[in-house]
């Protein structure tokens, strides 16, 4: 069994206080990491990096690399983040993803036993309790963790979430060559707790940094960049296989600092949708067609959504309506046409200086 190391590689922006707990629960952890990568694109980074600074420095063999973030972008600062980094594990959570103390070693055991490096990524399992044990949430907090238990525990539920409301990634995503990969897992992981996976969800993911730089995150995707982990994940796993390490435990806070609202999310989800299959799909005809049959689709599920949920001013439903629009021109043009309007494009829906 080979012996790999891991790294926390972290982008962030604008949420300092859980960026320092997700930094030292990493570094508590049972099989500490041999180094912290993190990108911040906040206007005080530089005063951000001294705090976190104070709390590497307990652990003076671990490595240390602060940077300004080039650009204000979930995937240019991953990208960045992995260039930095020189582990062989990248644990690319998001800054509010709090591991359980032994998530990391859980993980590099899979890695550890796939000798043929079959594994591109690991990603942790999402629980609804948190390391710290926080039980005073906000109500809207225990809304969503009441919510994601109901759909957990029954089969009708995530059926309806699933089939009706497009509440998982598979039906949400569209694999630009039309299919996911299968991967033959060795026996050595196939008998250890895991399970494959389609995709990846980005506030608990791992990968082999060899996978991530021959594969990096589209730069093209600028703020907060909703499905940028799916499209890096899908094409990650034409390279290899992907799998959830099921006792490998981590609680996402979701803090809402620096989101942006229910229409920006729509809006960006489905623009980026019909940019990065622009750009990825290797048939344009086959790629218009189901992006056109999916905004049917999604228009019709978000006008639902927002009548159940009473959002009479239908927010969902005009993000949704305005990426169909703007998805129009973004087909139009070159890949490299693209790489130079969409990032404006995304300045003013979001309402960037």
């Amino acid at each position: 069994m080979s012996s790999l190391d891991w790294g926390l590689v972290i982008a962030t922006k604008d949420r300092f206080d859980p960026l320092k707990t997700c930094v030292s629960l990493a570094l508590a952890q049972t099989r500490e990491p041999t180094e912290v990568v993190i990108v911040d694109s906040s206007a005080d980074w530089k005063n951000h990096k001294l705090k976190v600074q104070e709390i590497v420095d307990q652990k003076p063999n671990v490595r240390f690399t602060y940077l300004q973030g080039d650009a204000p972008s979930l995937t240019v600062q991953r990208n960045q983040a992995a260039a930095a980094a020189s582990a062989d594990i990248l644990f690319m959570i998001d800054d509010d993803s709090y591991m359980f103390s032994d998530c990391a070693e859980r993980i590099m055991n899979i890695y550890e036993a796939d000798e043929a490096a079959v594994l591109a990524g690991v990603q942790a399992m999402d629980t609804n309790l948190s390391p710290l044990h926080v039980k005073d949430g906000s109500a809207q907090e225990k809304q969503e963790i009441a919510f994601a238990n109901l759909r957990r525990s029954s089969p009708l539920v995530r059926g309806i979430l699933r089939k009706v409301l497009m509440a998982s990634k598979e039906e949400i995503f569209i694999p630009y060559d039309g299919h996911y990969p299968t991967w033959d897992l060795p026996d050595a992981v196939a008998d250890l707790p895991c399970r494959p996976e389609t995709m990846f969800g980005g506030f608990r993911m791992t990968y082999r940094r060899s996978a991530v730089l021959s594969e990096p995150f589209d730069p093209t995707l600028r703020y907060y960049c909703p499905g940028e982990d799916l499209d890096g994940s899908y094409r990650i796993s034409r390279k290899g296989a992907l799998v959830t390490a099921t006792e490998a435990k981590l609680f996402h806070f979701s803090s809402a600092a620096g989101r942006l609202n229910r229409t920006q999310v729509a809006h960006l989800w489905s623009l980026n949708q019909a940019v990065l299959l622009r750009r990825h799909a290797p048939d344009q005809h086959w790629a218009r067609r189901v992006y056109r049959r999916k905004m049917i689709r999604r228009l019709t599920t978000d006008f639902v959504k927002d009548l159940l949920m009473l959002r009479f001013g239908f927010p969902q439903t005009k993000g949704s309506w305005r990426a169909w629009r703007d998805s129009q021109q973004a087909m139009r043009l070159s890949p490299e046409d693209l790489s130079d309007w969409y990032p404006r494009r995304q300045a003013d829906i979001v309402g960037a200086k």
